[in-house]
């Protein structure tokens, strides 16, 4: 099982065993070297006092205070040989700081024999041990000869017992000290430990949410160090990541789309040859039909022959009208052109449509209302705008009963808005959006909007390309149709 804090046991350990082993190295020091290191400071202590006496030999006064304090500090004792006497300074606890030596009238300045037969070559410059017993106890003494300058000898000796016990004291004292130390270290390094890895533990967490694709977490730390630059790059990519992740979803998503609108190209492409196919069919049988009978009936008279001569032309008009609309409609889809878009008078085009279409307009004794400026001056293709025009003003045309209304506004803001509205029956509203498709036709109708059955999807094209928009709308008294460039 994967344990997310074993770095922090880690660190705990390894800061742990330091801890210890620094520890221990130092109680071993302690046990192998303070002896030693305390027995050289007391020689140096007893070799300063021996040269202050040395040096102030001269002046008895300060020499007896010299003497007093070092024995009342060391409980130690002194002892002075001449070529006369010899004085003997020891500790008193009793004596009140009324100190005075005690001649002892020894003159052999080669040694000396202390009690219980001790004896100390005077000789012999330098330090000494002895053992001193009283009253059945063993006293181990640090003693010093020192050869003063004028010739005289100096013997001091302080009881080095108690240098020993003070170095077992502190050697214990120190085990008890290095053992709390210990504890205390213990909990600060697992403290730290835990600290130090903390980052590095929200880095793992970090790291195995990217590889699960979520990003939604970031590193937070401000410890300005290796693991913050770590962190901060981290982040970097994460959001690299995600950026990358998003755009490939995208891009996946568009891929989808094109996808599905290829595969709707496909489809409206079969539905499209269907269509051409089943609206050719009828004036291709008829042309033939006709033609059949021209060629066959020789009793027809002239007046037969025109009428089969008109439906002959009529049904050749509507099939080139419908392969020129196909031409139109393939050419507009399918990027085959570029627009010429140049500056053009919108007013005057208008004009131009509705003059070309004015026999229609008084055939079906139809009134039209024009609601827009003289000028409207716009970009756009002139050919193209003329057509998808074109298409909706004769669409108004053909839905609009006898002497009905055909009214066309032009409104003109942030873009150019042509209304044509024509007065008659109401489209359902929820073929409004399909009648811009080639070949809709509505069941409320008996022919296609647009004649062919691909003027709007043409007039739809156009507005496209021009990056327009288009639509239509039912009204209280008739349908509109808008176009805005």
């Amino acid at each position: 099982m994967k344990n997310s804090f074993s770095i922090s046991y880690k660190w705990a350990t390894i800061l742990t065993v330091m801890v210890v082993v620094l520890l221990s190295v130092g109680l071993i020091i302690n046990k192998f070297f303070f002896y030693e290191y305390y027995l050289s400071q007391e020689k140096k202590e007893i070799y300063s006092f021996a040269d202050n006496v040395n040096n102030n030999y001269d002046n008895t006064e300060k020499v007896i205070s010299l003497i007093n304090e070092f024995i009342t500090k060391k409980q130690a004792s002194v002892k002075l040989f001449s070529e006369n006497e010899s004085l003997e300074f020891s500790f008193n606890l009793f004596m009140n700081n009324e100190w005075k030596g005690k001649g002892n009238g020894h003159n052999n300045r080669n040694t000396i024999n202390l009690p219980h037969g001790i004896e100390v070559d005077l000789t012999n410059e330098g330090y000494v041990f002895f053992n001193f017993e009283h009253d059945a106890i063993t006293t181990q003494l640090l003693g010093l000869v020192y050869t003063l300058d004028n010739g005289d000898i100096l013997l001091v000796s302080t009881p080095f017992e108690g240098i020993d016990n003070t170095a077992n004291i502190a050697m214990q004292f120190n085990v008890y000290i290095v053992l709390i130390l210990l504890l205390v270290a213990v909990v600060i390094v697992i403290l730290l430990a835990r600290r130090m890895t903390k980052p590095i533990i929200q880095l793992t967490d970090m790291t195995q949410k990217i590889s699960d694709l979520d990003f939604s977490e970031k590193f937070m730390g401000q410890s300005n160090d290796e693991i913050q630059s770590l962190g901060e790059n981290i982040n970097s990519m994460s959001e690299s990541l995600e950026s990358a992740l998003t755009e490939l979803k995208l891009a996946n998503e568009q891929l989808v789309e094109d996808i599905k609108e290829k595969e709707k190209n496909v489809e409206m492409r079969k539905t499209l040859i269907a269509n051409v196919s089943h609206e050719l069919k009828t004036p291709i049988a008829l042309v033939m039909s006709y033609a059949e009978g021209l060629r066959e009936n020789d009793v027809l008279d002239d007046e037969k022959k025109a009428y089969y001569l008109n439906v002959i032309s009529n049904e050749a008009e509507h099939m080139d009208g419908l392969v020129r609309d196909l031409l139109d409609l393939t050419e507009l889809e399918y990027d085959a052109f570029r627009l010429d878009i140049k500056p053009l008078d919108l007013s005057s085009l208008i004009d131009e449509i509705i003059d070309r279409y004015a026999y229609l307009i008084r055939e079906k004794k139809i009134r039209v209302y024009l609601d827009k400026e003289d000028i409207i001056e716009i970009l756009g293709d002139k050919r193209r705008l003329e057509q998808a025009l074109t298409n909706l003003i004769v669409n108004a045309i053909e839905y609009t009963s006898e002497e009905g209304d055909i009214s066309i506004r032009v409104d003109k803001d942030e873009k150019t808005r042509v209304v044509i509205k024509n007065s008659g029956s109401h489209i359902r509203d929820k073929d409004l959006d399909k009648i811009w498709t080639s070949f809709f036709k509505s069941k409320e109708k008996d022919r296609r909007i647009g004649g062919s059955g691909i003027g709007l999807s043409i007039v739809r094209a156009i507005v496209e390309k021009h990056k327009g928009n288009y639509g239509a709308y039912n009204e209280e008294d008739g349908v509109s149709f808008y176009i805005e460039i």
